[in-house]
């Protein structure tokens, strides 16, 4: 690869790479010394020229992290230029033609592009506010597109990298990011990525955040099975409270495995620019629910309480899916090849708990299979009382409590539905009186206030619906997929894997039986992956 320095006047120095190295000494200086000074001369001038070797040798690193760190930039400009958005020419940034045709190139056998570049309005967040959150991958950017980026954590980058906003000070910032995408479900393996991410400013108030996998630069992880392409997103003001993106999705990935989520995977729909757009977008909607409806007392921090718990859920439920799910909560029971998968849920003590999920195929449109299942939600089969609705202005997202009687005794389920071009949840779970009391009506601050992303909460049921190709909720086919919490009495002794199969089977043959009768109208089989 051709590492030529960077056009110009070098800024950097290569003091800034360490400690000044002084240069060797005349020879004609070292003549009229002593033979065995002039051997010591010698000696130290030799570590001296390699010490300088060394650090020159880390200079040229730099200049070529340099130089594909611009083209990066240039390739993510190109592509929304290209794509029609607000960008109306690519920057001139020399000769890179070297860089730019290796990001060009056609993909590794086995793997695939990706490519896809969308533009929206970001309401009442500020283009220095997004370029933070863009940045901040722990605490902000993880979070703000989760349930598409299940893991994400940011860690200081080689010493080197951390020196090239000396080379160009438009440059704010370099971070490196080890991410996993995920789809809730186990036909599509995770998505594992590692790559650097850098923020310039283009001028005032307009912002580039560039993504290039860590390979370029020779730090890919062996553990990573997809490559970030020059991605990103360009962000400019919108006003004195908005932003205006344009997000750039370019990635190399696995070929598609061939199952009923084969044609979702290949045609570029479930991991596309607008899916990342859309999330954060529910996301930000979802912060900002409101009360109606409301039939019990409620404590001002119960709003805060009901997302940070939801969201415990809905971690939980996509941990279920994970290709290594997290060891101290849950064991694996079926192997991949298994259409079923059954896991240990270790976290119960009054019962013996399992999980079961299963993904199906249905020809019916994600809206009706969603209004349908949000009513049918197993946990809500007796028309319990509502206690009140959380619900976002576009009603796009709705939590809500539950009451029924049993035996003189209130139960409470509480509920997450989210409706979603992409993917729309509905999510469950039964809580008891004190629980209510304590946390909903008197405002006892819980675990999962607390931002810990590690503290799931482990009784989740529900359901994750993904249409089967474009069209988003009209789709003419919905991808379904079901998962249950099994928990059996202690006192009555071991539970077989057998047991549990056959009782998970009986409860989603019992789902997707009221579901084709419902909005299918046949009889015949359907078919379950």
């Amino acid at each position: 690869m051709d590492c030529r320095a960077f056009p110009g006047p070098s800024s950097i120095k290569i003091e800034d790479l360490g400690k000044d190295i002084p240069l060797e000494a005349s020879p004609h200086q070292e003549e009229n010394k002593p033979s065995a000074d002039k051997g010591k001369a010698i000696a130290a001038s030799s570590v001296r020229l390699k010490t300088y070797q060394r650090r020159v040798s880390e200079y040229q690193k730099l200049q070529c992290a340099n130089n594909y760190f611009k083209a990066a930039y240039q390739e993510v400009m190109r592509m929304a230029e290209e794509a029609g958005t607000w960008v109306r020419m690519k920057p001139g940034l020399g000769s890179l033609d070297d860089i730019v045709n290796e990001f060009q190139t056609p993909a590794l056998p086995g793997k695939k592009l990706e490519s896809s570049v969308a533009t929206a309005v970001i309401p009442n967040v500020r283009a220095s506010e997004m370029v933070t959150m863009m940045m901040n991958v722990n605490k902000n950017w993880s979070k703000s597109l989760f349930p598409i980026v299940n893991y994400g954590e940011e860690y200081t980058p080689r010493r080197i990298l951390q020196h090239l906003r000396n080379t160009d000070t438009a440059i704010k910032g370099v971070v490196q990011v080890y991410a996993e995408l995920q789809l809730p479900t186990t036909s599509v393996p995770t998505r594992y990525f590692d790559f650097f991410r850098y923020v310039k400013e283009i001028m005032k108030s307009i912002y580039i955040v560039v993504d290039i996998s860590s390979h370029y630069l020779g730090d890919g992880s062996a553990n990573c099975n997809s490559r970030k392409r020059p991605s990103g997103v360009i962000i400019r003001e919108r006003g004195p409270l908005d932003c205006e993106i344009i997000c750039v999705e370019n990635v190399e990935v696995d070929e598609p495995r061939e199952n009923m989520y084969s044609s979702k995977t290949s045609s570029n729909f479930a991991f596309c620019a607008n899916h990342w757009i859309s999330t954060l977008l529910w996301k930000l909607r979802r912060d900002r629910s409101t009360f109606i409806d409301v039939k019990i007392d409620l404590h001002h921090s119960a709003g805060d309480y009901l997302l940070a718990l939801t969201r415990s859920m809905k971690h939980f439920f996509m941990e279920c899916f994970s290709e290594h799910p997290n060891e101290d909560l849950l064991s694996v029971l079926t192997n991949d090849e298994d259409p079923i998968r059954l896991l240990h849920n270790k976290t119960l003590e009054e019962f013996i708990g399992y999980v079961g999920l299963n993904s199906f195929h249905i020809q019916a449109k994600p809206l009706s299979v969603f209004q349908f299942l949000m009513k049918k939600d197993l946990q809500l089969q007796e028309e319990p009382e509502e206690l009140f609705k959380f619900i976002t202005d576009d009603k796009s997202n709705t939590i809500s409590l539950h009451r029924k009687k049993v035996e003189e005794e209130a139960r409470y389920c509480l509920q997450e539905a989210t409706r979603d071009e992409y993917c729309s949840f509905i999510l469950s779970k039964l809580i008891n009186e004190d629980h209510v009391n304590f946390n909903i009506v008197s405002g006892v601050q819980s675990i999962y206030q607390k931002g810990d992303d590690r503290v799931l909460d482990t009784v989740t049921s529900g359901f994750a619906i993904m249409p089967d190709g474009p069209g988003g909720l009209q789709c003419d086919g919905s991808l379904v997929t079901f998962l249950v919490q099994l928990h059996y009495d202690r006192t009555e002794g071991p539970v077989t894997l057998d047991t549990v199969r056959e009782d998970f089977l009986s409860d989603l043959i019992e789902i997707i039986r009221e579901l084709k009768e419902e909005l299918v109208g046949e009889k015949e089989d359907m078919v379950v992956s």
